[in-house]
Order: structure tokens, then C-alpha cells, then sequence
């Protein structure tokens, strides 16, 4: 057996892919069992396939195999190579042996995408806990500094009329009220984040008319959603009886009308409820500013909001939450787009809740 069979040979037990270039041509000598199993080209790679790590693609004479063929030195250089799976990491070394004539570059390639892509998801979920920080600070600050307001003011009131009537007392406490009611919103939900992700998002059913309910959130929202410039409609609610967990249905039909006025910017937002086949679905539809196709998805995972440029602080649990809660009941939630612009949340849950619990 000639030395370079043996080292071929050598060559075909290494898990990483390796190719043997000659100098100057650039053809592939030899290339082993894992360059050769590859579903890609490493020796002659599609125009645009391959990028540095930017993402930026290279020009031909950029490419790997061609920079250890003119003799540059590859040590650890990071590549990307665009497949139809999705982009591939490689590590790229290079070694030129002059020993022979024309001299031989040994290049070898170690696929590093499962770190990559590891360290991309770390480097986002440190930028999501530094957001949510931020964003959790400034969402519990507001409420304590409203309500902070609005006692002093009441005990201001209190000290300068002593016969300060009952009837004004709860007048100048219903501002204070309702941030304690965004706070205890607020703490919910990071507890049923928790709940979830730990798999003990319980159910405690109970049969209800579903009409009551849906008319319930309707008219404590009307005056929020007017103050945000936006007129809150109930369409159409059949009378139906439900077996569902009434307080987390409130839950998750709460969080979608909020979602709506909040990026409802300023448009109707209209609530109806159908019954068809033993399903309910409940539709939050407004005329704002909508959703990108690409983030219909990723806005349904906890601290995430939309990408749509429409600033609103917000902790970005509201829609995991529904989410979670229809996953529970044996239902679904999904998002559509309207025609003309704006949203459509449709909440679907069967008239019969789930009885195995949420897994």
C-alpha cells in the first residue's frame, strides 16, 4: 500500500470532514468518508452558499478551499454554508505540506452548529432577562406611583375636609383600584409562567353560561378601551353552557381584548363568541397595526412582543398565558391577519373541558 493510500485510509476514521488540495490548481485530491457523506459541497460550493460570520457572502476566491490552495493559513476560520436545512456552522484549519511537489494543503472542517446555535439562544435569552427586567421594573413602578398618588391626594382631601362623604372617598379610590387589579395581573402571570413551564397549570372547572362571562370582560373594558381612542363591541354570544375553569377563561379573554387596545391604535375592536360542533371560539379582532407573518408564532412564547415597530411596554406574557390556559382546556388559540390591516386572536375551546389535566 503507497503512503498516500495509507493516509487516506488514515483519513476515512476522522469524524470530521477533510480534504487534500493541491497547491496553486485547487483540485481535490482526495476527500474522506465524512466530506464525501456530507449533503453539501465543500470543494466547489454554489455561488452565494457560502458566508463569513456576519452572514455576508463571499466571492469565489473567499471560499476555503481556494484560500488554502493559494497556501493562506486557515486557523480556526468560522464559515457558513447555506443549505435547504437551514445555514451550517464550520470550523475551518489548514495545513500545507511542501514536502512534495506540487505541495498539498490538508483541510479539514468541524461542524460547530450545534454551539453556535446554542450560544445564539443564550445570547438572546440574556437580552430577553435584561428586557423583561427593564420592561417588569417599569410595569410594577407605574401602578405602586399611581396608587401612591392617588392615596395621598385622598388623605390630603381627607385632612382639609372633615366631612369628606363616603361618596367621594370611593370616587378618588377607583383609580387606585384599578392599578391594584394591573398589579395582581401582572404578579399572575409571572406565577402561571412558572406554573407552565413546570407543568402545574391546574384547572378547577366549573359549569357556567358562557354569555355572562364574555359580557363581564366586555363592559369592565369599555371604558379603557374608549380612553385609548378605541370603541369595544360584544357582536354576537351565543347562550351556551361551558365546563371550563371560569377565572382562567377570564384570564385569557382579558389578556386578548388588553393585547387589542393596546395595539389597537386607536381602531374598533370587536368580541364575538360562535358555537359550532361542540367548540366555542372566541374572536378579538382589532383594525391596529398587526402582526408580521414571520413573528404569528413567535409572539405566543413568553417575553415576546411583535416586531412591528409599535412601541408598548409590556412584558410580553399575555399571549403565552392564552395560550397555555387553551393548551389546558384542550383547546387553541391562533392569529390571523384582517383585510385592511389589524388582528384577529381566535380563542377555540371545546364546551367540555379536558379532564387529564395540562401535561
Amino acid at each position: 500500500m503507497s503512503e498516500q493510500s495509507a493516509q487516506e485510509g488514515i483519513l476515512d476514521f476522522l469524524a470530521v470532514p477533510v480534504l487534500r488540495v493541491e497547491e496553486g490548481t485547487g483540485q481535490v485530491l482526495s476527500a474522506n468518508a465524512a466530506a464525501r457523506a456530507l449533503p453539501f459541497s465543500l470543494e466547489a460550493p454554489a455561488p452565494g452558499s457560502v458566508l463569513d460570520e456576519t452572514g455576508a457572502p463571499l466571492p469565489p476566491e473567499r471560499f476555503p478551499v481556494r484560500r488554502a490552495a493559494r497556501g493562506e493559513p486557515l486557523e480556526g476560520a468560522l464559515f457558513r454554508w447555506k443549505t435547504p436545512q437551514g445555514d451550517r456552522f464550520l470550523v475551518v484549519h489548514s495545513r500545507l505540506d511542501r514536502s512534495r511537489s506540487p505541495a498539498v494543503a490538508t483541510v479539514s472542517f468541524q461542524d460547530v452548529t450545534q454551539w453556535r446555535r446554542a450560544e445564539e439562544d443564550l445570547l438572546r435569552a440574556l437580552g430577553a432577562r435584561d428586557t423583561f427586567l427593564s420592561v417588569a421594573s417599569h410595569e410594577l413602578k407605574s401602578p405602586l406611583t399611581a396608587i401612591q398618588l392617588v392615596l395621598e391626594r385622598l388623605q390630603r382631601g381627607a385632612r382639609r375636609d372633615v366631612g369628606f362623604s363616603g361618596a367621594q372617598v370611593a370616587e378618588r379610590l377607583e383609580p387606585a383600584l384599578r392599578q391594584v387589579r394591573r398589579l395582581g395581573v401582572l404578579v399572575q402571570n409571572l406565577l402561571d409562567v412558572s406554573r407552565a413551564r413546570n407543568n402545574r397549570f391546574d384547572l378547577e372547572r366549573e359549569r357556567f353560561e358562557l354569555g355572562s362571562l364574555v359580557r363581564e370582560v366586555c363592559e369592565h373594558f369599555t371604558e379603557q378601551a374608549r380612553q385609548a381612542g378605541s370603541a369595544l363591541t360584544l357582536e354576537d354570544c351565543p347562550q351556551v353552557q361551558v365546563h371550563w375553569d371560569r377565572m382562567r377563561v377570564e384570564q385569557a379573554l382579558t389578556n386578548l381584548v388588553t393585547n387589542a387596545i393596546k395595539y389597537g391604535a386607536g381602531g374598533p375592536i370587536s368580541v364575538r363568541a360562535e358555537l359550532r360542533g361542540g367548540v366555542v371560539s372566541l374572536q378579538v379582532a382589532d383594525r391596529g397595526v398587526g402582526v408580521a407573518p414571520e413573528d404569528r408564532e413567535r409572539i405566543f412564547k413568553p417575553f415576546e412582543r411583535s416586531s412591528s415597530g409599535h412601541r408598548v411596554v409590556s412584558l410580553g406574557l399575555g399571549l403565552y398565558i392564552v395560550r397555555e390556559i387553551a393548551r389546558a382546556h384542550g383547546g387553541s388559540v391562533e392569529l390571523t391577519a384582517r383585510d385592511g390591516g389589524g388582528s384577529c386572536f381566535t380563542l377555540r375551546l371545546p364546551t367540555e373541558a379536558a379532564e387529564e389535566g395540562y401535561e
